[in-house]
């Protein structure tokens, strides 16, 4: 009997650009509407415009309520505010789609991070406080690496 082969998750290159993806951000934030604050229908809006900008930009979608696709991982960005933000997707694009809207930032950079090794490279700041360091093209090389100030 052979052993079971290990598991692999696939890991495809982007296959857009930060600025497209920003702009299909906006158009995101803009669909969602949220106004004061997220509501069930907001949210339903929100993810439904983010199906619709990945389709367009013919990365597949997944039920969010179902098994998780191929792509799933933990995705840790930066964004033009400095903040280390993180979000559970199934690619890069809707990742950083999702994250460019929740935060309404666009993204510095964006890496597949299930281990939390980037994220776990960035000080962190007390409950409640965010987490602003310096804004880079690329997260902080590791393991070896020197740690950022943080900017509060």
């Amino acid at each position: 009997m052979s052993e079971p082969h290990p598991t692999t998750t696939v890991r495809l290159a982007p296959r857009a650009s930060l600025v497209a993806l920003w702009d299909a951000a906006e158009r995101v934030s803009a669909a969602a509407n949220h106004g004061d604050h997220a509501t069930d229908d907001s949210v339903r809006r929100e993810w439904a415009a983010i199906d619709a900008e990945l389709t367009a930009l013919g990365i597949p979608t997944y039920d969010r309520h179902g098994p998780s696709g191929p792509g799933r991982a933990w995705w840790t960005a930066q964004n033009t505010n400095g903040r280390i933000i993180g979000v559970w997707a199934e690619s890069y694009e809707e990742a950083v789609i999702h994250l460019g809207a929740a935060h309404n930032a666009d993204i510095t950079w964006c890496a597949a991070d299930t281990d939390r090794d980037v994220r776990n490279r960035y000080p962190r700041g007390k409950q409640g406080e965010p987490c602003i360091h310096p804004v880079t093209d690329e997260p902080i090389p590791g393991p070896s690496y020197a740690p950022l100030t943080t900017l509060f």
